[in-house]
């Protein structure tokens, strides 16, 4: 019975430790009632075995042993329970730390996102280098020699494709039955591959993938219509057409060759790069080069400030530079008339000489933009200090400066 009672305060031993273990753990009173009901089990079955084995010490002892073998069993067992929690509640810290990661990541992935469109938004003077150039240019490109006897116009849609016409009028070539001259004519389509970049920010290169006479079956044929004679020709612009050069504004007169200068129509000593809204299309084969001017830009406008019944006009041109130009009444021609190489942009003093007389005077003159309608123009002399601008407001000698307004067109 001793034997016995020993026995019984080891299992009640084991019941204890098993409960302070719950406990310690935090396990749920489900799990502890599982545990415990598993270990009555296991006490009334060493009961029974250490009844039946009453006769020996020694089988007593070995008893004993193979009890505490048991114990450490539903220790062990209790153990992987808590064990398995912990894991669980591991897992669901690892889920939670995988999420704030990558929520993280995704946060600094946007931000990244974001700061490299800000970079793209605040390229200025450029094409992005993903951008559609064909997007960003104007539409119409002319290639003539500015007399106005002969042209190519082109108009070029966003996706590289254009149609054009080419003319060259010879009135004085006429016959019987065309009294009113000889015309050249061709129409045609076409289209350009992907501009591509270049070294230089400013210059795009293309290739020309397609040309396609609309009348290719009359070449060389001529039709008079209203006494005049159409001679049906290829168009004028597109000689050895393979690769074309696309000069951006902002892009250097001297990173072109001599003869695609010779077709541009900037003319101003002082500009040494294409100025505000001005492209060039440049055939490298035909060592032709096309010009596009943007509808709204600069040089397609005049301002204007009007003084009473006097008035000045301010006339932005990039061939031979702006006119600015002083006017008294509508009767009366030009008091004084100054001829300024302005890019369009800049707002620096520019020096320049009065127009249309031998002996011209200098005056500094600068430009400000108000804004897109409106532009602050001021005149100083240099070699006449003492010029009268009282017609016009002036109330110093020699100075002048007035808000000009757009003029709009009809």
């Amino acid at each position: 019975m001793e034997k016995r009672s020993n026995h019984t305060r080891l299992s009640k031993k084991i019941l204890s430790l098993i409960l302070c273990t719950l406990l310690i753990t935090g396990c749920t009173d489900i799990s502890l009632g599982d545990k415990n009901d598993g270990n009555s089990q296991d006490v009334d079955t060493s009961s029974e075995k250490q009844s039946q084995d009453t006769e020996s010490v020694t089988d007593a002892d070995e008893h004993n042993e193979s009890e505490t073998d048991d114990s450490k069993s539903s220790l062990t067992s209790t153990s992987l329970v808590a064990s398995s929690t912990d894991n669980e509640d591991g897992t669901g810290k690892a889920d939670k730390n995988s999420k704030d990661s990558k929520d993280n990541k995704d946060s600094k992935d946007s931000k990244d996102s974001k700061d490299n469109k800000d970079s793209k938004d605040s390229k200025v003077g450029s094409a992005a280098e993903d951008e559609n150039i064909f997007a960003i240019m104007p539409d119409y490109f002319y290639f003539s020699s500015g007399a106005g006897g002969w042209g190519t116009d082109i108009i070029i849609s966003e996706d590289g494709s254009f149609e054009g016409s080419y003319h060259d009028s010879d009135m004085g070539d006429t016959g019987e039955g065309y009294q009113y001259g000889t015309v050249y004519v061709c129409n045609f389509t076409g289209k350009f591959d992907v501009p591509q970049p270049t070294d230089d920010e400013y210059i795009y290169t293309t290739k020309l993938l397609d040309l396609t006479l609309t009348d290719a079956d009359k070449i060389g044929t001529t039709v008079i219509e209203d006494e005049t004679r159409y001679i049906y020709t290829d168009p004028y612009g597109f000689e050895d057409a393979d690769e074309f050069m696309i000069y951006l504004p902002g892009a250097s007169l001297s990173a072109m060759t001599e003869e695609c200068r010779s077709w541009v129509d900037v003319r101003m000593e002082s500009i040494e790069r294409l100025p505000v809204d001005y492209y060039v299309l440049y055939n490298v084969g035909g060592a032709e080069a096309f010009n596009g001017i943007k509808d709204d830009s600069i040089w397609t406008q005049d301002f204007q400030y009007q003084y009473g019944d006097a008035y000045v006009n301010f006339s932005p041109a990039y061939y031979m530079g702006s006119y600015f130009s002083f006017f008294v009444d509508n009767d009366s021609p030009a008091s004084l008339s100054l001829s300024i190489p302005w890019d369009g942009e800049s707002e620096e003093t520019i020096e320049c000489e009065e127009n249309w007389t031998s002996d011209p005077e200098t005056y500094n003159v600068t430009i400000k933009k108000k804004d897109d309608e409106t532009y602050i123009i001021t005149v100083e002399g240099i070699s006449d200090k003492e010029f009268d601008f009282s017609p016009w407001g002036g109330t110093e000698p020699g100075k002048f400066s007035a808000e000009f307004v757009l003029i709009e067109s009809d």
